[in-house]
Protein backbone atom coordinates (compact mmCIF):
# COMPACT_ATOMS: atom_id res chain seq x y z
CA UNK A 1 0.00 0.00 0.00
CA UNK A 2 2.38 2.31 0.68
CA UNK A 3 3.95 1.93 -2.66
CA UNK A 4 1.04 2.22 -4.31
CA UNK A 5 0.94 5.61 -2.04
CA UNK A 6 4.07 6.67 -3.08
CA UNK A 7 3.84 5.83 -6.80
CA UNK A 8 0.87 8.06 -7.09
CA UNK A 9 2.38 10.58 -5.30
CA UNK A 10 5.18 10.97 -7.92
CA UNK A 11 2.57 10.45 -10.88
CA UNK A 12 0.64 13.66 -9.54
CA UNK A 13 4.18 15.86 -9.07
CA UNK A 14 5.25 14.77 -12.69
CA UNK A 15 1.81 15.52 -14.22
CA UNK A 16 2.13 18.83 -12.27
CA UNK A 17 5.83 19.47 -14.13
CA UNK A 18 4.41 18.56 -17.53
CA UNK A 19 1.45 20.78 -16.88
CA UNK A 20 3.67 23.78 -15.85
CA UNK A 21 6.00 23.05 -18.66
CA UNK A 22 3.24 23.12 -21.00
CA UNK A 23 2.47 26.36 -19.88
CA UNK A 24 5.83 27.72 -20.36
CA UNK A 25 6.06 26.15 -23.75
CA UNK A 26 1.91 28.13 -24.43
CA UNK A 27 3.23 31.45 -23.11
CA UNK A 28 6.77 31.44 -25.17
CA UNK A 29 5.00 30.71 -28.52
CA UNK A 30 4.66 34.68 -29.77
CA UNK A 31 1.47 35.29 -31.66
CA UNK A 32 2.58 36.71 -35.12
CA UNK A 33 -0.62 37.60 -36.12
CA UNK A 34 -1.07 40.93 -34.21
CA UNK A 35 2.88 42.35 -36.10
CA UNK A 36 1.60 41.13 -39.44
CA UNK A 37 -2.19 42.72 -38.87
CA UNK A 38 -0.12 46.03 -37.94
CA UNK A 39 2.16 45.73 -40.76
CA UNK A 40 -0.25 44.63 -43.17
CA UNK A 41 -2.05 48.12 -42.36
CA UNK A 42 0.14 50.55 -42.97
CA UNK A 43 0.85 48.27 -46.31
CA UNK A 44 -2.59 48.14 -47.52
CA UNK A 45 -2.24 52.63 -46.73
CA UNK A 46 0.88 52.89 -49.09
CA UNK A 47 -0.81 50.74 -52.13
CA UNK A 48 -3.87 52.85 -52.18
CA UNK A 49 -1.93 55.81 -51.83
CA UNK A 50 0.20 54.40 -54.81
CA UNK A 51 -2.77 53.26 -57.07
CA UNK A 52 -5.46 56.53 -56.21
CA UNK A 53 -3.28 59.20 -57.01
CA UNK A 54 -3.05 61.45 -59.82
CA UNK A 55 0.16 61.23 -61.48
CA UNK A 56 1.12 64.20 -64.30
CA UNK A 57 2.37 67.71 -64.91
CA UNK A 58 -0.21 69.68 -62.77
CA UNK A 59 -0.33 71.01 -59.52
CA UNK A 60 -1.25 68.57 -56.90
CA UNK A 61 -0.28 65.28 -59.05
CA UNK A 62 2.92 63.29 -58.48
CA UNK A 63 5.73 62.10 -61.27
CA UNK A 64 5.74 59.19 -62.57
CA UNK A 65 8.63 58.51 -61.01
CA UNK A 66 7.31 58.90 -57.69
CA UNK A 67 6.23 55.71 -58.07
CA UNK A 68 8.35 53.64 -57.61
CA UNK A 69 9.49 55.13 -53.99
CA UNK A 70 6.18 53.16 -52.79
CA UNK A 71 6.67 50.45 -54.99
CA UNK A 72 10.07 49.45 -53.21
CA UNK A 73 8.71 50.24 -49.74
CA UNK A 74 5.36 47.62 -50.51
CA UNK A 75 7.86 45.01 -51.58
CA UNK A 76 10.29 45.42 -48.23
CA UNK A 77 7.40 45.46 -46.08
CA UNK A 78 5.50 42.29 -47.66
CA UNK A 79 8.78 40.52 -47.26
CA UNK A 80 8.69 41.21 -43.53
CA UNK A 81 5.52 40.44 -43.22
CA UNK A 82 6.42 36.60 -45.16
CA UNK A 83 9.36 36.04 -42.93
CA UNK A 84 7.11 36.58 -40.10
CA UNK A 85 3.85 34.27 -40.97
CA UNK A 86 6.17 31.51 -42.31
CA UNK A 87 9.15 31.23 -39.67
CA UNK A 88 12.08 32.76 -41.06
CA UNK A 89 11.84 35.48 -39.12
CA UNK A 90 12.92 33.63 -35.83
CA UNK A 91 12.58 36.43 -33.00
CA UNK A 92 9.48 38.63 -34.41
CA UNK A 93 9.11 41.01 -31.98
CA UNK A 94 6.82 44.42 -31.66
CA UNK A 95 10.22 46.38 -31.97
CA UNK A 96 11.23 44.74 -35.49
CA UNK A 97 7.00 45.51 -36.56
CA UNK A 98 7.86 48.79 -35.48
CA UNK A 99 10.90 49.37 -37.47
CA UNK A 100 9.41 48.51 -40.47
CA UNK A 101 5.98 50.60 -40.00
CA UNK A 102 8.27 53.74 -39.29
CA UNK A 103 10.37 52.35 -42.86
CA UNK A 104 7.05 52.21 -44.65
CA UNK A 105 5.86 55.74 -43.21
CA UNK A 106 9.00 57.32 -44.17
CA UNK A 107 8.49 56.72 -47.64
CA UNK A 108 4.85 57.69 -47.40
CA UNK A 109 6.73 61.04 -46.45
CA UNK A 110 9.08 61.04 -48.99
CA UNK A 111 6.57 60.43 -51.67
CA UNK A 112 3.96 62.88 -50.21
CA UNK A 113 7.06 65.56 -50.76
CA UNK A 114 7.62 65.33 -54.02
CA UNK A 115 3.60 66.03 -55.20
CA UNK A 116 3.80 69.33 -57.34
CA UNK A 117 3.14 72.93 -56.11
CA UNK A 118 2.45 74.08 -59.53
CA UNK A 119 1.62 73.16 -63.08
CA UNK A 120 4.60 71.69 -65.21
CA UNK A 121 4.51 74.42 -68.07
CA UNK A 122 3.19 72.56 -71.24
CA UNK A 123 6.62 73.40 -73.18
CA UNK A 124 8.69 71.17 -70.62
CA UNK A 125 9.03 67.89 -72.70
CA UNK A 126 11.43 65.05 -71.24
CA UNK A 127 15.26 65.55 -72.66
CA UNK A 128 18.73 65.36 -73.00
CA UNK A 129 21.03 68.12 -72.47
CA UNK A 130 24.28 68.04 -74.37
CA UNK A 131 26.96 70.51 -73.88
CA UNK A 132 29.47 70.88 -76.56
CA UNK A 133 32.28 71.44 -74.14
CA UNK A 134 34.83 71.35 -77.49
CA UNK A 135 33.49 74.50 -78.76
CA UNK A 136 33.21 76.54 -75.88
CA UNK A 137 30.11 75.37 -74.35
CA UNK A 138 29.83 74.21 -70.70
CA UNK A 139 27.51 74.78 -67.40
CA UNK A 140 28.18 77.24 -64.92
CA UNK A 141 26.46 76.01 -60.97
CA UNK A 142 28.15 79.32 -59.64
CA UNK A 143 30.09 79.67 -56.57
CA UNK A 144 29.29 78.10 -53.36
CA UNK A 145 31.94 77.14 -50.39
CA UNK A 146 29.48 74.48 -49.85
CA UNK A 147 30.67 72.84 -52.96
CA UNK A 148 33.88 71.55 -51.69
CA UNK A 149 34.14 72.47 -48.05
CA UNK A 150 32.57 69.98 -45.62
CA UNK A 151 33.40 70.96 -42.59
CA UNK A 152 36.71 70.79 -40.37
CA UNK A 153 39.61 69.60 -42.15
CA UNK A 154 40.75 66.14 -42.00
CA UNK A 155 37.43 65.21 -40.68
CA UNK A 156 35.55 65.67 -43.94
CA UNK A 157 33.07 63.51 -45.64
CA UNK A 158 31.35 63.87 -48.68
CA UNK A 159 30.16 62.09 -51.96
CA UNK A 160 30.01 63.22 -55.19
CA UNK A 161 27.37 61.24 -57.80
CA UNK A 162 26.19 61.51 -61.19
CA UNK A 163 25.10 60.14 -64.92
CA UNK A 164 27.25 61.26 -67.97
CA UNK A 165 27.54 60.11 -71.23
CA UNK A 166 30.32 61.28 -73.20
CA UNK A 167 30.39 61.82 -77.34
CA UNK A 168 33.51 61.47 -77.56
CA UNK A 169 36.98 61.22 -75.40
CA UNK A 170 39.97 63.16 -76.01
CA UNK A 171 42.96 63.60 -74.07
CA UNK A 172 41.99 65.12 -70.72
CA UNK A 173 38.89 66.87 -69.90
CA UNK A 174 36.37 67.91 -67.04
CA UNK A 175 32.77 66.71 -66.40
CA UNK A 176 32.15 68.31 -63.39
CA UNK A 177 34.57 70.37 -61.51
CA UNK A 178 35.49 72.76 -58.66
CA UNK A 179 39.00 72.43 -58.64
CA UNK A 180 42.02 74.51 -58.60
CA UNK A 181 45.34 74.08 -59.13
CA UNK A 182 47.86 76.92 -58.78
CA UNK A 183 51.64 76.03 -59.52
CA UNK A 184 52.94 79.80 -58.42
CA UNK A 185 51.64 78.96 -55.01
CA UNK A 186 52.02 75.24 -55.28
CA UNK A 187 48.19 74.35 -53.89
CA UNK A 188 45.60 72.42 -54.94
CA UNK A 189 42.64 72.99 -54.01
CA UNK A 190 38.86 71.08 -54.34
CA UNK A 191 37.74 68.25 -56.35
CA UNK A 192 37.34 67.25 -60.13
CA UNK A 193 35.82 64.24 -62.06
CA UNK A 194 37.65 64.03 -64.85
CA UNK A 195 38.29 61.99 -68.09
CA UNK A 196 42.06 61.44 -68.25
CA UNK A 197 43.73 60.11 -71.54
CA UNK A 198 40.93 58.77 -73.58
CA UNK A 199 40.92 56.03 -71.21
CA UNK A 200 40.02 56.33 -67.36
CA UNK A 201 37.37 58.52 -65.59
CA UNK A 202 38.92 59.94 -62.27
CA UNK A 203 38.09 61.79 -59.05
CA UNK A 204 40.64 63.93 -58.39
CA UNK A 205 40.57 65.73 -55.09
CA UNK A 206 43.70 68.58 -54.05
CA UNK A 207 45.52 67.71 -50.83
CA UNK A 208 47.34 70.08 -48.53
CA UNK A 209 50.86 70.35 -49.52
CA UNK A 210 50.69 70.03 -53.37
CA UNK A 211 49.55 66.90 -52.76
CA UNK A 212 46.90 64.44 -54.87
CA UNK A 213 44.64 61.57 -54.62
CA UNK A 214 42.99 59.80 -57.92
CA UNK A 215 41.12 56.71 -58.01
CA UNK A 216 39.51 55.71 -61.01
CA UNK A 217 38.45 53.41 -63.33
CA UNK A 218 38.99 52.43 -67.24
CA UNK A 219 36.67 53.63 -69.37
CA UNK A 220 36.75 54.84 -72.86
CA UNK A 221 33.34 54.20 -73.93
CA UNK A 222 31.13 56.58 -75.60
CA UNK A 223 27.50 57.05 -76.65
CA UNK A 224 26.28 55.09 -73.55
CA UNK A 225 25.28 56.56 -69.99
CA UNK A 226 26.95 55.66 -66.90
CA UNK A 227 27.06 56.09 -63.10
CA UNK A 228 30.33 57.87 -61.74
CA UNK A 229 30.13 57.97 -57.58
CA UNK A 230 33.27 59.37 -55.41
CA UNK A 231 32.52 58.67 -51.72
CA UNK A 232 35.06 60.58 -49.32
CA UNK A 233 35.35 60.45 -44.99
CA UNK A 234 38.62 61.47 -43.83
CA UNK A 235 37.34 59.32 -40.67
CA UNK A 236 37.54 56.78 -42.91
CA UNK A 237 34.37 54.74 -45.18
CA UNK A 238 32.61 52.89 -42.32
CA UNK A 239 36.04 52.33 -39.92
CA UNK A 240 37.97 50.73 -43.11
CA UNK A 241 41.82 52.43 -44.13
CA UNK A 242 40.54 53.69 -47.14
CA UNK A 243 39.18 57.25 -47.18
CA UNK A 244 38.14 58.00 -50.54
CA UNK A 245 36.30 55.11 -52.95
CA UNK A 246 34.50 55.22 -56.75
CA UNK A 247 31.94 53.20 -58.11
CA UNK A 248 30.95 52.76 -61.94
CA UNK A 249 27.35 51.68 -62.26
CA UNK A 250 27.44 50.75 -58.58
CA UNK A 251 30.21 48.92 -58.39
CA UNK A 252 33.28 49.29 -56.27
CA UNK A 253 36.30 50.01 -58.79
CA UNK A 254 39.00 51.80 -56.96
CA UNK A 255 39.91 53.08 -53.18
CA UNK A 256 42.72 54.85 -51.74
CA UNK A 257 44.11 55.66 -48.38
CA UNK A 258 45.10 58.68 -46.41
CA UNK A 259 48.40 60.13 -47.49
CA UNK A 260 50.40 61.73 -44.29
CA UNK A 261 50.49 65.38 -43.52
CA UNK A 262 47.85 65.79 -46.48
CA UNK A 263 44.29 66.60 -45.81
CA UNK A 264 41.66 67.17 -48.51
CA UNK A 265 41.90 70.71 -49.48
CA UNK A 266 38.71 72.45 -49.95
CA UNK A 267 38.75 75.02 -52.65
CA UNK A 268 38.94 78.76 -51.07
CA UNK A 269 38.55 80.50 -54.15
CA UNK A 270 35.56 82.04 -54.59
CA UNK A 271 35.46 79.96 -58.16
CA UNK A 272 32.67 78.35 -60.01
CA UNK A 273 31.95 75.15 -60.04
CA UNK A 274 31.48 73.72 -64.01
CA UNK A 275 30.62 70.90 -66.21
CA UNK A 276 32.34 70.13 -69.05
CA UNK A 277 35.10 72.79 -68.57
CA UNK A 278 37.44 74.17 -66.34
CA UNK A 279 37.43 77.45 -64.69
CA UNK A 280 40.80 79.36 -64.68
CA UNK A 281 41.55 80.51 -61.42
CA UNK A 282 38.89 83.15 -60.28
CA UNK A 283 37.78 84.18 -63.09
CA UNK A 284 37.58 83.18 -66.86
CA UNK A 285 37.60 79.52 -68.57
CA UNK A 286 40.74 77.72 -69.70
CA UNK A 287 40.85 76.49 -73.30
CA UNK A 288 42.45 72.71 -71.89
CA UNK A 289 40.21 69.97 -69.84
CA UNK A 290 37.15 70.33 -72.11
CA UNK A 291 34.94 67.69 -72.48
CA UNK A 292 31.57 67.38 -74.91
CA UNK A 293 28.98 65.24 -73.76
CA UNK A 294 25.45 65.05 -71.39
CA UNK A 295 24.78 64.54 -67.35
CA UNK A 296 21.63 63.99 -65.57
CA UNK A 297 20.80 63.39 -61.39
CA UNK A 298 23.71 65.01 -60.47
CA UNK A 299 24.20 65.09 -56.81
CA UNK A 300 26.49 66.25 -54.06
CA UNK A 301 25.59 65.09 -50.45
CA UNK A 302 27.73 66.40 -47.33
CA UNK A 303 28.02 62.55 -46.04
CA UNK A 304 30.08 58.96 -46.95
CA UNK A 305 27.39 57.39 -48.89
CA UNK A 306 27.32 53.43 -48.42
CA UNK A 307 27.54 51.44 -51.34
CA UNK A 308 23.51 49.79 -50.79
CA UNK A 309 22.74 53.88 -51.07
CA UNK A 310 25.16 54.88 -53.79
CA UNK A 311 23.39 51.62 -55.96
CA UNK A 312 19.75 52.69 -54.64
CA UNK A 313 19.98 56.46 -55.71
CA UNK A 314 21.61 55.19 -58.76
CA UNK A 315 18.61 52.25 -59.40
CA UNK A 316 16.24 55.00 -57.89
CA UNK A 317 15.08 52.95 -55.06
CA UNK A 318 15.89 56.40 -53.48
CA UNK A 319 14.42 59.14 -55.28
CA UNK A 320 16.28 62.22 -54.02
CA UNK A 321 13.20 65.08 -53.87
CA UNK A 322 15.66 68.16 -52.66
CA UNK A 323 14.48 67.71 -48.95
CA UNK A 324 17.25 65.60 -47.75
CA UNK A 325 19.33 66.62 -44.85
CA UNK A 326 22.68 66.07 -46.52
CA UNK A 327 21.69 66.48 -49.94
CA UNK A 328 24.10 70.04 -50.87
CA UNK A 329 22.52 70.53 -53.89
CA UNK A 330 21.14 68.36 -57.02
CA UNK A 331 20.13 69.01 -60.56
CA UNK A 332 18.36 66.62 -62.97
CA UNK A 333 18.89 67.74 -66.09
CA UNK A 334 16.39 65.52 -67.88
CA UNK A 335 13.47 67.75 -69.10
CA UNK A 336 13.72 71.19 -70.82
CA UNK A 337 13.67 74.11 -68.07
CA UNK A 338 11.74 77.73 -68.50
CA UNK A 339 15.33 79.48 -68.45
CA UNK A 340 18.41 78.06 -69.61
CA UNK A 341 20.52 80.71 -67.19
CA UNK A 342 18.26 80.23 -64.34
CA UNK A 343 18.14 76.58 -63.44
CA UNK A 344 17.39 76.12 -60.40
CA UNK A 345 18.25 73.15 -58.23
CA UNK A 346 16.38 70.53 -56.07
CA UNK A 347 16.98 72.63 -52.84
CA UNK A 348 16.04 75.90 -54.02
CA UNK A 349 19.28 77.30 -53.21
CA UNK A 350 21.36 77.42 -56.14
CA UNK A 351 21.01 78.09 -60.32
CA UNK A 352 22.94 77.01 -62.97
CA UNK A 353 23.63 78.61 -66.48
CA UNK A 354 23.98 76.89 -69.80
CA UNK A 355 26.87 78.90 -71.56
CA UNK A 356 28.31 78.76 -75.41
CA UNK A 357 26.83 75.47 -77.32
CA UNK A 358 24.44 72.98 -76.03
CA UNK A 359 21.07 71.72 -77.03
CA UNK A 360 18.44 70.17 -75.26
CA UNK A 361 17.85 66.64 -76.88
CA UNK A 362 13.85 65.72 -76.70
CA UNK A 363 13.11 62.02 -75.67
CA UNK A 364 10.07 60.25 -77.23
Amino acid sequence: MKHIFNFLTLLAFSLLVFSACSDDNDNSTVDVSKFVTQMEGVRDEMVQLRDNVQYGDKKDMYPQESKYILDDAVIQIEKTIRYFKNGTETDPTQNKTDEAIAAANKAIADFKATQRTEDLPPEFKDAELYVNGKNGGYIDFGYSPDYSNFGESGKQAFTVELWFKLKYTEGFGSIVSCFNEDGETQTRKGWVINNFDNSRVRMTIGLENWGLMEPGVNFGTTGEWAHFAAVIDENGINGESAVIKVYLNGELKDQATAQAGKNYLSNYLETSMVAFGQPAGVGGMTDAWRLSGYIKDFHIWKSAKTEEEVRKIMDKEIIVTGSESDLVCGWKFTSTVENNEDIKDLTGKYSAKLVGEYQWITVD
